[in-house]
C-alpha cells in the first residue's frame, strides 16, 4: 500500500512541473497557438456571419470554388501547420449556414460551407488582422424585439428606448480585384561594371575629372571624358563651372573598386560607361557609343504612335518629332470694320514654319534611345543599342494591348393603361306651356308659353330663328327654343305637347399601349473625341444645314449623352417632330417667316457611355435612356407650323458599375391616376337609383409602369470567341434575311 502512494506521489509530482518548465511549456504554446495550429470560430452579426480561421499568420492564400450551393475554400499557409482541434464541423443554420467542415493536415487544409435551403451562400468578403483569416458571408438580418412597461404611478415624462445602429465589427477595406501586371527586370544603366584593387583615398574638393582619372589608371582602364558642347557668352557661362571641373570629396577605405568609381560618378553628376578597355564618363555619355546600333520598327495595332511615344519618352527615351505651324497675317481694313464711305481693302498672307523638336527625360531605364513616329503607318521606329532597343520593345508590347468591348443589352418596357366610363342622361318633357329639360345633369326649365330674352320673344311652337341650332351631341344640348322644333315633312312639333322624352348615352373606353424596346449597344472604352459640337448649342439654329441641325439640337436635346466621344453610342426611333420654332419679320411689308429652331425625337432615344472594363469582369457604365410620345400640339403663328407638346419619361443615371452578365434595374416607376367628374341636379341627384336620371358622371382612370433594365456582357474577341447574344428576329420575313435563305412571298 506504501509503494502504491508512493508511485502515485511520484507521478503526481511528474505530471507537476516547476516554474521554470511552466514558463517554457506557456513560451511553446504560444508558439504553436500563432504559427503551428489552426481553428476556426463563428461570430454573428446583425446581418452576417464572420468565420474566423485563426492562427494563419500574415500571409495565406485562399481560392474559392462553388459547386452548385456549396462554397468550398482552400487555404494555403507559409509554413506546414495542424488543426487545434482536429477535423471540425459546425452548424448555424438560423444565418443560413446547414453545415461547415474545416479539416486538412501541411500546408493545405479545406473549408466547405453548404448552406441551408432557401438561403444561398455567396462569396464572401476576405479579409484579414496579420494573425487571422476572416471570411464574411451574408445572412438573413437578426429580429429584435423592444418593449417598454412605463410606471403609470410616477409623474414626468415617460423615458422612451432610442435605438442606435451596432457599429460595424472593424473597418474593411473594399473587396479587391487581380490586376494585369507586367514585370521586367532592369539592369543599371548607369552602374558601370569593372573590375581592379581595393581603393583608399581621400579627396577634399578635387575636380571630379581627375579624381576619375586617377581611379581609371588605378584598375588599369583608359579614361576618356566627353563634355557637351556649351553656347558662347550664356548666361552664366563665366560662373558655372563645368561638369568635369566640378569639385568632389571623397574617402574610401579598402573599398572595392567597382563601388568607388561609380560613387565618383554619382557625387559628380556624371554618366559613365564602360566600352572594351577604356571607361566613358560626361553629361551624356551614355547616348554615344562605338559598337553597332540597332533599328527597329514596329506598327502598332491599338495604342497610337504618338502616345506610345510620349510614353517611351517620359522613361528616358530621345523623341524627335516635326512640327508644322502655320501663321495667317491680314493687312488693311475688313468691309465690316470700315467707316461708311471709306475704301476698303484686306490682304491675307500665310507663312508656314517648320521646326524638329526633340524631348525626353533626363533619366529612366531607356536613356540613350532615339525613336520617331509616322502617324500616317502607325508606326514607331527606335534606334539605340540593341539593350535599349529590347526593353523598349518590352514595354511596347504590354502598351500595344486591345481595349476591351461590351454590349450593353436594355430592356425598356412602359405600360400605359387607362380606363374612361361616361354616363350621360337627358330628357325633357312638355306639358302645356311649360318645358322641363334635363341636359346630362343641368336643368333647363321654361313657364309660360312665351320664351323671353334681352332681344327674342316668340312662343314655344313657333318656328326656330335662323342661326339658332336645334339638338347637340350629349341629347338636348344647345337648344335654345327646344318646343320651336318642327318636322320637316309633316310641319308637327318635334315635341307635342303632354309627352316624356329620354335621351341616355353610355361609353366605356379602354385604351392599352405598351412600348417594349431592347436594343443593344456595343462600345470600348476609348474616350477619344470624335467630333467637336462647340459650335452650336441646345438651340442651334437648324436652319443652316443638315449637319448644323444634326450636332446642335438632334443631340442635345434628345439626350445627354450624344455621340461624341469613342466610348458613347446613341439610339434614336421615332419622328422628329418640331418643338420650337422662330418668326423673322423681313422687309417693309412685314413678311412673316418661321424657321424651325429646335427638334426633337418622338420616340425611344437611348444615350450610352463606357467609362471602364476592368480585368475582374466589371463594367463602369451610364445610361440615358428616354421615353416620349406627342401630348399635343400648340399652334405657333399663322406662318408657324404647330409646336408639339411632348410626354417624356427620362432617366439620367450617374456612374454605375455593374459585373459581366447580371441584370441592373435602373427605375420601376407606377404612376396611378384617377379623377371623377359628376354633375347633377339639387336634391334630385343625390336619391338613391332614382338620382341616376338626374345626373351625368365620367370617371378616367390611367395608369402607367415604367421598367428599365440593363445587363453588360463583355464581349470574348479571342479566338473562337461568342459575337451573338441569341437575337431572335420576330418577323419570318427577317428570320430569312439574317438566315441567308429566300425571303418568303410577300403575295396572298
Amino acid at each position: 500500500m506504501a509503494l502504491q502512494e508512493l508511485t502515485g506521489l511520484a507521478a503526481l509530482a511528474a505530471a507537476v512541473p516547476s516554474p521554470a518548465q511552466r514558463g517554457a511549456s506557456a513560451r511553446h504554446s504560444d508558439i504553436a497557438q500563432v504559427s503551428g495550429a489552426l481553428d476556426i470560430k463563428l461570430r454573428r452579426l446583425p446581418d452576417s456571419v464572420e468565420v474566423m480561421i485563426e492562427g494563419t499568420g500574415p500571409s495565406p492564400v485562399l481560392q474559392q470554388t462553388t459547386q452548385g450551393a456549396t462554397w468550398m475554400g482552400r487555404l494555403q499557409t507559409a509554413v506546414p501547420m495542424t488543426l487545434r482541434r482536429g477535423p471540425v464541423q459546425l452548424s448555424l443554420p438560423e444565418a443560413g449556414l446547414q453545415s461547415i467542415s474545416f479539416e486538412g493536415s501541411g500546408n493545405l487544409f479545406e473549408l466547405k460551407i453548404s448552406p441551408t435551403p432557401g438561403f444561398p451562400v455567396g462569396r464572401p468578403v476576405v479579409s484579414a488582422d496579420g494573425r487571422s483569416l476572416i471570411l464574411t458571408f451574408n445572412a438573413p438580418a437578426l429580429s429584435t424585439l423592444q418593449t417598454l412597461t412605463p410606471n403609470v404611478n410616477t409623474p414626468g415624462r415617460v423615458p422612451q428606448p432610442g435605438f442606435i445602429p451596432p457599429l460595424q465589427p472593424r473597418a474593411v477595406a473594399p473587396p479587391l480585384g487581380d490586376m494585369a501586371v507586367g514585370t521586367m527586370t532592369i539592369s543599371n544603366p548607369s552602374y558601370v561594371s569593372v573590375s581592379g584593387p581595393p581603393v583608399t583615398m581621400t579627396l577634399r574638393n578635387a575636380p571630379a575629372k581627375d579624381v576619375l582619372m586617377a581611379l581609371s589608371q588605378l584598375g588599369g582602364y583608359g579614361f576618356v571624358y566627353v563634355d557637351e558642347s556649351t553656347t558662347a557668352g550664356a548666361a552664366g557661362a563665366a560662373t558655372t563651372p563645368a561638369a568635369g571641373m566640378r569639385p568632389i570629396s571623397i574617402s574610401f577605405r579598402r573599398e572595392s573598386y567597382g563601388r568607388a568609381i561609380n560613387s565618383a560618378l554619382l557625387a559628380a553628376g556624371l554618366q559613365g560607361k564602360r566600352d572594351g578597355n577604356t571607361i566613358f564618363a560626361g553629361p551624356n555619355v551614355l547616348g554615344k557609343s562605338f559598337g553597332a546600333q540597332l533599328s527597329k520598327v514596329y506598327r502598332l495595332n491599338q495604342v497610337p504612335a504618338n502616345s506610345a511615344a510620349d510614353y517611351l519618352a517620359n522613361l528616358g527615351a530621345q523623341v524627335t518629332k516635326t512640327n508644322t505651324i502655320t501663321t495667317a497675317v491680314s493687312e488693311g481694313v475688313a468691309a465690316t470694320a470700315a467707316p461708311a464711305g471709306s475704301p476698303t481693302a484686306s490682304t491675307t498672307s500665310s507663312s508656314t514654319t517648320t521646326t524638329v523638336e526633340s524631348f525626353g527625360a533626363s533619366n529612366g531605364p531607356l536613356i540613350g534611345l532615339r525613336a520617331t513616329t509616322d502617324t500616317r503607318l502607325g508606326t514607331i521606329t527606335l534606334v539605340g543599342a540593341p539593350r535599349l532597343v529590347s526593353i523598349a520593345e518590352q514595354y511596347l508590347k504590354q502598351l500595344d494591348l486591345r481595349q476591351r468591348q461590351v454590349a450593353l443589352s436594355v430592356k425598356i418596357l412602359d405600360v400605359n393603361l387607362s380606363n374612361d366610363t361616361e354616363l350621360y342622361n337627358s330628357f325633357a318633357f312638355r306639358w302645356g306651356n311649360n318645358f322641363i329639360v334635363n341636359d346630362n345633369g343641368t336643368l333647363a326649365a321654361n313657364f309660360g308659353g312665351v320664351l323671353g330674352g334681352a332681344s327674342v320673344q316668340r312662343t314655344l311652337d313657333s318656328p326656330l330663328l335662323p342661326g339658332q341650332p336645334f339638338g347637340g351631341a350629349n341629347g338636348f344640348s344647345g337648344q335654345t327654343n327646344p318646343g320651336a322644333a318642327v318636322n320637316p315633312t309633316t310641319g308637327q312639333p318635334l315635341y307635342p305637347n303632354n309627352n316624356f322624352f329620354d335621351f341616355f348615352q353610355a361609353r366605356i373606353l379602354a385604351d392599352n399601349s405598351k412600348v417594349l424596346a431592347s436594343p443593344t449597344l456595343i462600345l470600348q472604352e476609348d474616350p477619344s473625341i470624335l467630333r467637336d459640337d462647340s459650335s452650336g448649342g441646345s438651340g442651334g439654329s437648324g436652319g443652316a444645314s443638315g449637319s448644323s441641325l444634326f450636332s446642335s439640337s438632334f443631340d442635345n436635346i434628345d439626350a445627354p449623352i450624344g455621340r461624341k466621344r469613342g466610348n458613347e453610342g446613341v439610339v434614336r426611333v421615332g419622328i422628329n417632330v418640331p418643338t420650337n420654332v422662330t418668326s423673322n419679320v423681313t422687309g417693309t411689308s412685314a413678311t412673316v417667316s418661321c424657321t424651325i429652331s429646335e427638334l426633337s425625337t418622338a420616340g425611344l432615344v437611348l444615350g450610352a457611355r463606357v467609362q471602364k472594363i476592368d480585368d475582374n469582369g466589371f463594367v463602369t457604365f451610364s445610361l440615358s435612356p428616354s421615353i416620349s410620345a406627342v401630348e399635343r400640339e400648340v399652334g405657333a403663328g399663322a406662318q408657324c407650323p404647330p409646336i408639339s407638346i411632348l410626354r417624356i419619361r427620362r432617366l439620367d443615371t450617374g456612374v454605375l458599375r455593374v459585373r459581366d452578365g447580371q441584370t441592373l434595374i435602373l427605375t420601376g416607376v407606377i404612376s396611378d391616376f384617377d379623377r371623377a367628374v359628376v354633375s347633377k341636379w339639387p336634391i334630385l341627384g343625390d336619391i338613391p337609383i332614382i338620382g341616376q336620371f338626374f345626373r351625368a358622371s365620367s370617371n378616367n382612370r390611367e395608369k402607367r409602369e415604367l421598367v428599365i433594365m440593363v445587363t453588360p456582357r463583355i464581349i470574348n474577341d479571342t479566338e473562337g470567341g461568342t459575337f451573338g447574344y441569341g437575337y431572335q428576329p420576330s418577323t419570318p420575313a427577317s428570320r430569312a434575311f439574317l438566315g441567308g435563305s429566300p425571303q418568303p412571298s410577300m403575295t396572298p
